[in-house]
């Protein structure tokens, strides 16, 4: 009888222990789930950090090209401006070349007017 109620005991343990066995398995295979899960969105999150990356690498040189395009088209402008100047400046002295010659002629046509006088005289 003794024996017998060992065996029931052990027998009940055994069933016991494979229970246990059991959901310790479903609990491992859950995590590992878990696991291959957590892995899969790391790997996403790498690819999108490197895509970011990238982006932020063409950004950078689109940037460093507009930066010199912009600095080219400045020193342009400045040389266009230059010249404006520089005609503007000439347009200016031209003009007051001008005014003197035709201040030079009016002075000679009076000069001229007078010597007639005197020659007439």
């Amino acid at each position: 009888a003794h024996s017998d109620a060992c065996v029931v005991n052990l027998g009940s343990e055994r069933e016991s222990l494979l229970k246990s066995i059991e959901e310790s398995s479903n609990q491992q295979r859950e995590l590992n789930d878990r696991l291959a899960h957590f892995d899969a969105c790391v790997a996403n999150l790498e690819s999108e950090k490197e895509s970011f990356a990238r982006s932020i690498e063409e950004l950078s040189n689109q940037k460093r090209e507009l930066e010199e395009c912009l600095a080219s088209s400045d020193a342009h402008l400045q040389l266009e401006k230059e010249k404006l100047l520089k005609s503007i400046n000439q347009e200016h002295e031209l003009e007051e070349r001008l005014a003197h010659s035709d201040a030079c002629v009016a002075n000679l046509q009076l000069e001229k007017e007078t010597l007639l006088k005197s020659i007439e005289e």
